[in-house]
């Protein structure tokens, strides 16, 4: 059998070699080998080239090197193949720690400390935040949303969350769950934590007007994806309330040009796409357990929707 790779990521050979390593008897094919993919059948990608679906006419099982699907699901050409989410704990592990990291700057000040440091001002103290007084919204509540609410709760952080569909299951706090209350779980955040995945609906979803209904002196932080701020008016807000701040981890275009705006900005604290990092020996044996459940029947539990984007 053959399982077709692609991945862009900079430490792409190392996924190879340990995608190599758990997949013994199995042929591990890349672009470099030139392969009949019209015969490719299963596929392990991050961000394949539409043009490359289109070959893979009997493709049937499509892992995601990542949490999120869309840049799978938004390629037209993926033949409506079964696909796979990680839903790894470690990422998860990690995204929680990354967005309490963010939450602590703000809630402590650190940043503008950091501002003066620059400018080798001595500032007065400033009274940091108690976590019973910060209200935060975590925007989107799929694996890795569930896992950052379920830090932030554990930690007297007062959270709610916000997710498109009514919850199936119970959550240790209040959870928003129609567009109408978008404005209730807006104006009742101090820092909201965007998680949403990127969709026809929630592209572009951060915009002037929502920035608007933000308090004058709250956090957005954005872990999610890139598109779902418009950045112009993102950037606009920030010009406009110094004390407004941007944590932001990802970016309509990457990596963010040396000419933006937002590199410089002293309210803006800007990471490359860190926040959940797919740890790859653990990832991969998910994917090699899946695999040997599947090559059993021929199917597979997945919570991937394809009408909905995600």
């Amino acid at each position: 059998m053959e399982i077709f790779f692609y991945c862009n990521w900079i430490n792409n050979k190392d996924w190879l070699i340990e995608i190599k390593k758990k997949f013994k008897g199995w042929k591990i094919l890349t672009l470099k080998d030139n392969p009949d993919l019209s015969k490719i059948k299963i596929a392990i990608v991050w961000q394949l080239p539409n043009q490359y679906y289109k070959k893979m006419k009997n493709i049937k099982l499509i892992f995601s090197l990542g949490a999120g699907v869309d840049h799978i699901l938004n390629e037209n050409a993926y033949n409506g193949a079964t696909v796979i989410r990680l839903k790894n704990k470690f990422m998860a592990e990690r995204m929680a720690n990354h967005v309490l990291s963010q939450v602590l700057i703000y809630q402590l000040h650190l940043k503008k400390y950091y501002n003066a440091q620059r400018k080798s001002k001595w500032i007065n103290e400033i009274e940091p935040i108690d976590n019973n007084k910060l209200t935060i919204g975590v925007l989107g509540l799929g694996y890795l949303g569930s896992a950052v609410g379920k830090k932030l709760h554990q930690l007297k952080y007062n959270v709610i969350g916000f997710k498109k569909s009514k919850p199936t299951k119970k959550y240790p706090y209040s959870i928003y769950h129609k567009y109408n209350d978008l404005k209730k779980f807006i104006n009742k955040s101090d820092i909201i934590v965007n998680i949403l995945p990127l969709t026809n609906q929630t592209r572009k979803i951060i915009n002037k007007n929502f920035l608007k209904q933000m308090k004058k002196n709250s956090l957005i932080i954005n872990v999610g994806r890139g598109s779902t701020i418009q950045e112009s008016h993102l950037i606009n807000h920030l010009n406009d309330n110094k004390n407004f701040y941007a944590f932001l981890d990802v970016f309509e275009k990457e990596p963010l040009s040396k000419k933006n705006l937002l590199w410089n900005m002293p309210n803006v604290l800007v990471t490359p796409h860190v926040a959940s990092l797919t740890p790859i020996r653990s990832s991969v044996e998910d994917m090699y357990e899946n695999l040997k459940q599947y090559s059993k029947n021929r199917k597979l539990l997945t919570d991937v929707n394809i009408k909905k984007g995600y």
